[in-house]
């Protein structure tokens, strides 16, 4: 046993923990240690949230995004991301997330063509010399996305698992506004996204990115036999909306008013509004549960309509691939999973309350 001295004997009849000197100098310890961690927050703590604002502002203003780079790798050696994480220890309000959106809006706003491709074409360019910055958002840039989005491009590209477009450009959430399809084919759902991106967003620029080793370019030059079976063989599907989606929010506007739409974005939101439960959804008054619900919806609609598909099926029932619906929550990161479609007695994901198994009866 480690001697105890006398003057902790004195008092070991009122204080017995005193009998432990290692008890003693463990607490002095954490009392010294938990003393250094608040001694620069209480110096600060009145103006996180202000310093926050001003740090994104800056971050949003850069001349460019190699600049924006530097100021990040500079934050990492000097150790600067400190005052961020205080404010975001601190929390912030919507108003101020409100705020940062508009801001950023208008920034995105003024920009010109020619910028916004010289951007893109950098960020590539550190992306294919090993020095992507890979811009991820706060949970504070999260929430203010949840008011709007305001990117400055558009991409029609492949669905090509090895082409993830965000990072062969390293751009992050919000940056860019990606339509992939196999062999990134023009036809009415990828049309009318884009017109979407271009009427409602105002993007500056359009970009059809095709890609190296392209699988769909290569299957669609076999003969019409061959091509009728040739495929993939992916595990799993999954079906994903999202949480303040623009294109379900337009959906469920009157069809008069979708019909002054572009051609292509008409018919694709009319497709989606006749797959709502708008009676359901009228039902619904809180902004944030009504729009939750019309995306999980709309997802699940899709999903009925891949279990319909009989060779998709044929693969199901032999436990060779799994179709599931997908929700995912800007403001926290989560992804929420739901009428998932498998041979019976797999393992299943959680299931969602109030929501029909098929979506709209």
């Amino acid at each position: 046993p480690v001697p105890v001295p006398p003057d902790f004997r004195r008092f070991s009849g009122q204080l017995p923990v005193m009998d432990r000197p290692e008890v003693v100098l463990g607490c002095v310890a954490v009392a010294i240690s938990v003393a250094a961690l608040l001694a620069p927050m209480r110096s600060r703590s009145s103006g996180t949230e202000d310093l926050l604002l001003a740090l994104l502002r800056q971050e949003r203003m850069g001349a460019d995004s190699k600049q924006r780079g530097t100021q990040q790798q500079t934050q990492v050696n000097t150790g600067e991301e400190e005052p961020n994480a205080l404010a975001l220890l601190s929390g912030f309000t919507m108003e101020q997330a409100r705020e940062h959106a508009h801001q950023g809006a208008s920034e995105a706003k003024s920009r010109t063509p020619t910028e916004v491709l010289l951007d893109l074409q950098r960020g590539n360019a550190r992306f294919w010399m090993g020095n992507a910055v890979r811009p991820e958002k706060s949970a504070f840039e999260r929430r203010a996305l949840i008011m709007q989005q305001y990117p400055s491009v558009a991409v029609l590209g492949c669905s090509d698992s090895r082409v993830p477009v965000e990072i062969v450009f390293d751009q992050g959430l919000g940056d860019l506004f990606v339509v992939r399809v196999a062999g990134n084919g023009l036809d009415v759902s990828t049309s009318a996204s884009l017109q979407f991106a271009v009427h409602h967003l105002k993007v500056k620029v359009v970009v059809v990115m095709g890609h190296e080793g392209c699988g769909a370019i290569k299957a669609a030059q076999l003969d019409e036999e061959t091509i009728k079976n040739h495929h993939l063989k992916v595990k799993v599907v999954v079906v994903m909306g999202h949480e303040g989606c623009g294109a379900i929010k337009a959906a469920q506007l009157d069809e008069e008013t979708i019909k002054k739409e572009p051609a292509d974005l008409a018919k694709a939101l009319l497709g989606i509004k006749s797959g709502l439960d708008e009676t359901r959804l009228k039902c619904i008054h809180d902004p944030r549960s009504h729009d939750r619900e019309a995306v999980v919806c709309n997802v699940a609609n899709q999903v009925k309509q891949l279990a319909q598909d009989q060779a998709l099926m044929d693969l199901v029932n032999k436990d060779e691939l799994t179709i599931v619906g997908a929700f995912y929550e800007i403001s926290s990161g989560i992804v929420d999973f739901f009428n998932q479609v498998s041979v019976p007695g797999s393992p299943r994901v959680p299931g969602r309350k109030g929501v029909s198994k098929w979506g709209k009866k």
